[in-house]
């Protein structure tokens, strides 16, 4: 074995921050989903998890953040692999020296684990598929498409897919929104007028009735979740579609339910993971409030929204995630670890685009060419605005 690597794995295995061995064959256990305990890879052996919420506790916002500096207390050191390739951060298991990134693929050797200050998950979502299951979801997804090519279930190379444990925020905040607005009502008249040849037609105008509304709105938000990871910010449409968690299911954060899969580490940090929250949480108050406003249409709304109770917690969520190829063209898909819902790109058959859109291209052709050869008018509808 050459000498650099040797001392490397050495160096690894020195630095293992978790051991779980297995009590038959002294091998390391790992988690698996479909048993919700630890197994031996080795020897079969398998091991019961109990898992507790008694830690699962949100974390008060009053005077955390001064000056971007955080609580001491809730810091904890962790062991990261920093992707050569891409630059995501993963936590690792020193007893897996050669490491797989889940988001570019790259496979490489972790010779300078380095060591840094992190919050510590308050909680974690065990797996809840292994790789088989979430396998079959993307199957049963593909097969949803009927545009589809009838072999991408066959032909799709899936030997990139990764389970992967997520780092996301979730904020808790009472909001209190004051606002205003005018509220449009549509009434129609009846307008009569003369056309080209004289003859006396009549037509329904359509006109709005304004008024000025005004109240207020309260709610409280309940886990607001942000993402904390930047390493999927080009798939954030796919993230949101399957990021859909049942967070009753959270447990306190146990580091054993890592060991045989990957962790990355946050990227964004507490701060900027509340602006974001709060962002989302101004926009629903803004719906809500528009909802209450009411009527046809609407102009002129403010709201003006004060967050009071703010916390947070920080999780550890999974989800499975592989960049795949359909003859020779990259395409990617993420499932829900505990759901199983699959959101992703997926190729389209040519032929069966060609087959949907046909006949609707021949029936816009009849359509014109009859036109074409018929007398036609045009009526235009006036549309008034009126303020009592």
């Amino acid at each position: 074995m050459d000498p650099a690597l040797e001392a490397t794995l050495r160096q690894l295995r020195e630095a293992n921050l978790l051991r779980a061995p297995c009590p038959g064959c002294g091998s390391q256990l790992v988690f698996r989903a479909e048993t919700q305990g630890m197994g031996c890879d080795h020897c079969g052996a398998i091991e019961a998890l109990t898992f507790s919420r008694n830690r699962l506790r949100e974390n008060r916002l009053d005077g955390l953040l001064v000056n971007n500096e955080l609580n001491p207390a809730l810091l904890t050191e962790q062991q990261l692999f920093s992707c050569p390739s891409c630059g995501a951060r993963t936590r690792v298991d020193a007893d897996h020296p050669t490491l797989s990134c889940g988001f570019c693929g790259s496979r490489a050797i972790n010779p300078d684990a380095q060591r840094t200050r992190l919050i510590e998950p308050a909680g974690v979502l065990p797996f809840r598929l292994n790789r088989a299951a979430a396998t079959d979801a993307f199957r049963q997804w593909i097969g949803t498409s009927w545009l589809a090519p009838n072999d991408l279930a066959a032909a799709a190379n899936l030997g990139n897919l990764h389970g992967m444990y997520l780092p996301f925020w979730t904020f808790d905040a009472q909001a209190h929104s004051d606002w205003h607005g005018e509220r449009g009502d549509y009434y129609y008249v009846s307008v009569s007028s003369t056309d080209s040849k004289g003859r006396s037609v009549t037509r329904q105008e359509r006109r709005t009735r304004w008024s000025y509304q005004g109240g207020t709105h309260d709610f409280f938000y309940d886990d607001v979740l942000t993402l904390a990871s930047r390493s999927l910010s080009t798939q954030q449409q796919h993230v949101d579609e399957v990021a859909h968690y049942d967070l009753q299911a959270v447990v306190d954060y146990d580091p054993r339910v890592l060991l045989g899969w990957e962790a990355e580490v946050y990227a964004i940090d507490l701060a900027e993971g509340l602006q974001q929250a709060r962002v989302a949480v101004h926009g629903r108050e803004e719906v809500a409030c528009s909802q209450l406003l009411g009527g046809d249409t609407q102009r002129g709304l403010k709201v003006a929204t004060t967050l009071t109770n703010e916390s947070f917690k920080h999780l550890l969520l999974p989800l499975w995630l592989c960049a795949y190829t359909y003859r020779g063209k990259l395409y990617h898909f993420l499932v829900n670890g505990q759901t199983g819902r699959v959101s992703g790109s997926r190729p389209v058959s040519f032929w069966k685009v060609l087959l949907l859109v046909l006949p609707g291209l021949l029936l816009a052709g009849g359509a014109l060419y009859v036109w074409g050869h018929s007398d036609s008018s045009v009526t235009v509808e006036a549309n008034f605005e009126y303020r009592p």
